[in-house]
């Protein structure tokens, strides 16, 4: 793929690696959620099977995303995925942020910052 190529699909490849990010946060949101039902009740196979089928639409969509970016930078950007999950236990959870989970969320975001400014 040529330069100008990869420019102008920047934005579609970073919509499409956000939103691939945000479905596997939500399979980890379905899990919590069979996990607080009976084991194989019809709610916690109702969540188990959300989540399942949300890991597979990942599974499709990072497999597509890594023919698009360097495998570095893919997984550098996964490090988001502990911030989302965080901001899920935290709304839907009603769960507490601790100190820790601030500096690490802030550790990340420098992490991805730092590796963003070695692609321009």
């Amino acid at each position: 793929m040529d330069k100008n190529n990869k420019k102008s699909n920047r934005p579609k490849i970073l919509i499409l690696l956000s939103l691939s990010l945000i479905i596997q946060s939500l399979s980890s949101v379905f899990i919590k959620y069979a996990g607080t039902y009976e084991t194989l009740s019809k709610e916690f196979i109702f969540f188990y099977v959300l989540a399942v089928g949300a890991l597979g639409i990942f599974a499709i969509m990072w497999q597509l995303l890594l023919e698009l970016i360097p495998l570095t930078t893919a997984y550098l950007r996964k490090g988001i995925l502990y911030i989302l999950i965080l901001l899920w236990s935290v709304l839907l959870f009603k769960e507490h942020v601790t100190i820790n989970n601030i500096i690490g969320s802030i550790i990340i975001i420098a992490g991805i910052s730092l590796h963003g400014m070695d692609e321009h």
